[in-house]
């Protein structure tokens, strides 16, 4: 009888098993994408960072070259209408200034999008509450970074930074302000902001990429005219963070990043979508970044529309902003 070497077949039934979804997978889709299937429960993982290490390593070793990883049931999708509001505020310092009349119609949001290709204001309707729907009203949010790796102090590329349409409360879509933190001091972290964030109970489609974050200031330094930064800060059991300072300046603004307060943000007036920019009758001014003032022991950035620029203020006031959400959300689970 003839005998087989058991390490061959040992290779040929694993090639066997990587090769034949491939020819599936290069008949079903004409253009150059691997579909990873994340209802796979292979791939559970809870937090965005495993993630990633699985979804890299099952894309190295089951696609062929110049192919991309892209997911079949993916977290957002390219919004089909946009979100408008009317310029009702006779003051230069609000939309007027940004170029519009009285009673124009605002747009938020890119008119154009280039397939294939993510540009900040590119408008997305993402299914956060993981019922399957993406509601174009209350699950809007618009591409506005990579995401700023705090403790590396390096963006990573495979991962996308999205801004919600709307400060909340609670979790909830508000017009309403929230103190950074009661305390009064720039060294613990968005404290009481944090609060306000949607919880991973009503997002639970969404991960952020780490729950614990080293807090830099605008210069990428751990410590302020207050003292060193204490700790890690801990998002732990919501779905959504403040935003950082190098997320937003990286395309938002049209100055360096330098420790100056005021940037212009007229490049991005998707941010003060539901702010007082368009109608003084709305409540909130702007909305508070996760970023202390390195200069001040009491104060943090936020975007502030009185002016259309980012600003500092003390962590305890409630008359310069509310919280809104900014999610992470890999690129490959993004339909663009």
């Amino acid at each position: 009888m003839k005998k087989y070497n058991k390490k061959k077949i040992i290779i040929l039934t694993a090639t066997l098993f990587i090769y034949i979804p491939l020819v599936f997978a290069a008949i079903s889709y004409s253009s150059s994408d691997v579909v990873v299937d994340n209802t796979n429960t292979s791939l559970g993982s809870v937090y965005l960072q495993d993630a990633i290490d699985e979804i890299d390593y099952v894309c190295s070793t089951n696609h062929p070259n110049n192919y991309s990883c892209v997911s079949n049931t993916p977290k957002c999708i390219r919004a089909t209408t946009l979100h408008t509001e009317t310029c009702t505020v006779n003051n230069i310092s609000y939309c007027l200034g940004a170029g519009y009349e009285l009673n124009d119609t605002i747009t938020y949001g890119n008119q154009t999008t280039t397939p294939g290709t993510l540009i900040y204001g590119d408008p997305f309707d993402c299914d956060v509450n993981g019922d399957g729907v993406y509601d174009a009203a209350t699950e809007r949010f618009y591409y506005i970074s990579d995401y700023y790796d705090t403790d590396k102090k390096m963006y990573n590329d495979k991962i996308a930074v999205l801004i919600y349409y709307s400060n909340t409360t609670g979790g909830v879509p508000s017009t309403s302000n929230a103190a950074y933190d009661c305390s009064s001091s720039n060294r613990y972290g968005p404290v009481t902001a944090m609060q306000n964030l949607p919880t991973t109970t009503q997002w639970s489609n969404i991960r952020l990429y780490n729950e614990s974050r080293r807090i830099l200031t605008e210069t990428s330094q751990r410590s302020t005219a207050g003292g060193s930064i204490t700790g890690l800060f801990s998002y732990s059991g919501y779905a959504a963070r403040l935003l950082t300072n190098q997320e937003l300046v990286r395309n938002c603004s049209y100055l360096s990043n330098t420790p100056s307060s005021t940037y212009a943000l007229d490049t991005c007036i998707f941010l003060f979508e539901r702010t007082k920019f368009a109608s003084t009758d709305t409540s909130t001014p702007g909305w508070w970044l996760e970023t202390p003032c390195s200069s001040r022991s009491e104060s943090a950035y936020y975007v502030y529309s009185i002016g259309r620029v980012r600003h500092f203020n003390t962590t305890s006031s409630l008359s310069y902003g509310g919280v809104r959400p900014a999610i992470d959300v890999l690129k490959s689970e993004i339909s663009y």
